[in-house]
């Protein structure tokens, strides 16, 4: 399995607290050019701390990242994500945690490329996760793809390509990024991830199935939190979908 040098840290906003013991933190990530904005979430397990979605931070972030626990675990949702998640490996000793099927390819094609990382465990719906109370909720796609479902805030469920939440570009989009997102349909908000849906068509009841989950917030790999009311801000879009 080849190896490769860690991403360099990225412009990222400050670590901002979502729900107690719950934060997000906003960086950018760059895909043939387009630069635009990724949310890490950030859970506090006592002293312990599990990143979801990882976004790499700059020395001073991961010194305020330090202040408030020790990075314990990582936990990758979305099947093109993950990036960054081999250099929490390498400086926490990070317990790396993918849903089952999931592989650290290159690029967007896992058929034409060497996977470089492993993780440490993989999930499904019926594994203990590190976080108390937290439930897994995967789509059967061909790449795997799954929501993380809080229990803070009365329900909080976190998304990596599946629920997004674009109300424009913000700080982290580059000229490309605005451009080209928009071009591709990415700039909308309360959406599903038209990336993901047009690549790996996932099944219209499991997507009807987030309905059936008790959340009233979404973390969005992609744009900003949805606080307050999110399953039935959500709900419009879900079931234009399904019907469709």
């Amino acid at each position: 399995m080849p190896s490769r040098p860690h991403p360099a840290a990225v412009p990222h906003g400050p670590i901002q607290k979502v729900h107690p013991g719950v934060h997000t933190v906003t960086g950018a990530i760059t895909m043939s050019m387009m630069r635009f904005s990724r949310n890490m979430i950030v859970v506090e397990q006592g002293d312990r701390l599990v990143l979801v979605n990882s976004v790499r931070l700059s020395d001073e972030g991961l010194s305020a990242l330090d202040a408030m626990g020790r990075v314990t675990d990582v936990i990758r949702l979305a099947g093109f994500h993950g990036v960054d998640d081999p250099f929490y490996k390498e400086r926490y000793g990070a317990t790396i945690h993918t849903v089952k099927g999931q592989a650290y390819f290159p690029g967007l094609d896992p058929s034409k490329a060497d996977t470089y990382f492993e993780s440490d465990n993989e999930l499904t719906a019926d594994s203990d996760l590190p976080i108390e109370g937290a439930t897994l909720y995967s789509f059967s796609t061909a790449i795997p793809e799954a929501v993380l479902l809080l229990p803070a805030g009365g329900g909080t469920l976190v998304t990596g390509d599946s629920l997004q939440n674009y109300e424009g570009a913000d700080e982290y989009f580059n000229f490309l990024g605005k451009i080209g997102l928009r071009l591709l349909g990415f700039m909308n908000p309360l959406q599903l991830g038209p990336a993901w849906l047009k690549q790996l068509k996932p099944d219209k009841d499991e997507i009807r199935g987030l309905l059936d989950l008790e959340f009233d917030h979404v973390l969005p790999g992609h744009g900003r939190p949805v606080i307050g009311g999110a399953k039935d801000k959500f709900r419009p879009t879900i079931e234009a979908y399904v019907s469709s």
